[in-house]
C-alpha cells in the first residue's frame, strides 16, 4: 500500500506537470498604452511599435481596430478641397499565437499629402486620399473631396474595412459619404467605445476632426487650411 501510494501520488504529480494543468487562463501580452476597463485589457498604440504576446491560451482570443492616418486638405487660389479620412478595419475573435506582431500606425497627411496606411496581424488601413482644389479628389481609404469626389478603396481592399467617397470638396468620412463640402461622418465602434475617421469640411469653422485619423479641412472664410489627423492602433483581449 504505501508503495502504490507513492506511485500513485508520484503520478498524479507528473500529469499535473504535464498538460492536465493548462497553465495560462488569460492572453497576457505587452505594448502600446495598456488600460483596462471591465475584463477587458486595451493597448492602444498612437505611434508605431510591438505588441508582445507571452501567453497565448487555447479558445481566447483578441479584438482589434486599425485606423489609417487622414489625407490632408489642398488649396488652389481661393479654392479649397478637404481631406478623406483614414480607412477603418475592425476584427473581432481573431486568433492569436505568442509572439511579436509590428504595429505600424500611419501619419496624417500634410496639405495636399496623402495619408499613411497602418497595419497590424496581416491586416491594412489604407490612408485617406487628400483633397484636390482643381481636380477630382484622390482615392484612399477614403476618398478626398475634389471638383469630384475621391474613391474609398478600403471597402473593396483585402482587408475589407469601412471607408466613403469625397465629394464635392470635402472629404469622405469612414462612416459615411461627403456631401457637397461637407466631410463624411466618423466610424462609431460599439466594440471600442468611440469614433474614428472624420472626413474633413469646408466650413467657416474648418476646425480638423479631432477622431483618429480625420481628414483635413479648411476655414473658407480666413483661407486656414487644417492638418489630418495621425491614425491609431488599438488591442484588447479578456484578461480576467
Amino acid at each position: 500500500m504505501p508503495l502504490l501510494s507513492s506511485i500513485a501520488s508520484a503520478s498524479v504529480r507528473g500529469f499535473s506537470g504535464y498538460g492536465l494543468s493548462s497553465g495560462a487562463t488569460f492572453i497576457a501580452a505587452t505594448g502600446g498604452t495598456v488600460t483596462e476597463s471591465g475584463n477587458y485589457r486595451y493597448h492602444t498604440f498612437t505611434s508605431s511599435g510591438t505588441f508582445t504576446v507571452s501567453a497565448a491560451p487555447s479558445g481566447k482570443f483578441i479584438d482589434f481596430l486599425i485606423v489609417a492616418g487622414g489625407g490632408g486638405a489642398d488649396q488652389s487660389g481661393n479654392q479649397f478641397a478637404a481631406g478623406g479620412a483614414g480607412g477603418v478595419v475592425e476584427k473581432l475573435a481573431q486568433s492569436i499565437s505568442t509572439g511579436s506582431f509590428t504595429v505600424t500606425v500611419g501619419a496624417g497627411g500634410a496639405f495636399s499629402t496623402s495619408g499613411d496606411n497602418s497595419l497590424f496581424k496581416g491586416e491594412t488601413a489604407i490612408g485617406g486620399g487628400r483633397g484636390n482644389s482643381s481636380g477630382v479628389g484622390f482615392s484612399g481609404g477614403s476618398g478626398g473631396g475634389g471638383t469630384s469626389g475621391g474613391a474609398a478603396l478600403q471597402p473593396t481592399s483585402a482587408s475589407g474595412g469601412y471607408g466613403y467617397a469625397g465629394g464635392i470638396y470635402g472629404g469622405g468620412g469612414a462612416g459615411g459619404a461627403a456631401d457637397g463640402n461637407n466631410g463624411g461622418g466618423a466610424y462609431e465602434s460599439t466594440t471600442f467605445g468611440t469614433l474614428y475617421g472624420e472626413g474633413g469640411s469646408l466650413s467657416a469653422e474648418g476646425a480638423v476632426s479631432s477622431h483618429k485619423g480625420g481628414g483635413g479641412g479648411a476655414n473658407t472664410d480666413n483661407g486656414v487650411r487644417y492638418a489630418s489627423t495621425n491614425g491609431v492602433v488599438v488591442v484588447r483581449y479578456l484578461y480576467q
